[in-house]
């Protein structure tokens, strides 16, 4: 019974590990790490609050270090669809985002699919920026505490911060993570994400993501 969720894992990250360099070899390349700290909770049955704060050591060309903090309600109905929204603060090299955001996941067994729409609010832009997300989350128990996780997220801007029409729209994420729960409040996961965004008129660009993952629970 286990061995086509194995197998889909398997073809995923092959699939991954086999389309990153074959972008790589032509795009601008850069290494960054981000540290996220996670505290989760119910507040009732059917209402869960997470907040989760990071820390993203970037090079300057890719916008400086970044510290986010981000607040997010949902609300659950039935066992596979819940809807949220909540706010997010970015602050990089000085220059501050402000991002509202609303979001919906349907999940079916260890498979779940978000969709989230944000409103980008950057200091000194000649207008708000929407994006669209939409993620897809295969999660793979592996022994006992212990699971993976993959994901693969497509980013669509509906609506740019700038009027000038070579601005990037698109972008490309996939993420594998390997997480331990340590008891019923806490959970550590180690991860690579890898961010691909094509590029109009210019070089395409790859960013590398080792990611450490810190969650709590209330």
């Amino acid at each position: 019974m286990i061995r086509w969720p194995i197998r889909f894992a398997m073809l995923l990250a092959a699939t991954i590990a086999a389309w990153q360099p074959s972008i790589a070899r032509a795009a601008d390349e850069d290494v960054q790490f981000w540290l996220n700290v996670v505290a989760t909770g119910d507040l009732d049955d059917d209402t869960r609050l997470t907040i989760d704060a990071t820390a993203r050591w970037r090079e300057v060309r890719r916008g400086d270090e970044q510290q986010t903090i981000r607040v997010n309600i949902e609300q659950e109905f039935g066992d596979s669809v819940r809807v949220g929204g909540g706010l997010a603060v970015f602050d990089a090299g000085g220059r501050t985002e402000i991002r509202p955001h609303q979001e919906i996941t349907f999940t079916t067994g260890r498979l779940a699919v978000r969709t989230r729409i944000e409103e980008r609010f950057f200091d000194g832009a000649d207008r708000m920026e929407i994006r669209a997300r939409q993620r897809l989350r295969y999660t793979l128990p592996i022994a006992n505490k212990v699971e993976a996780r993959f994901e693969g997220e497509f980013f669509n801007l509906v609506q740019t911060q700038s009027r000038d029409p070579d601005t990037a729209r698109d972008q490309w994420r996939a993420r594998t993570e390997i997480g331990w729960r340590m008891n019923k409040k806490f959970r550590l996961a180690l991860a690579y994400l890898a961010i691909y965004t094509p590029t109009p008129n210019a070089r395409d660009t790859f960013n590398h993501v080792p990611q450490t993952w810190i969650e709590y629970r209330f």
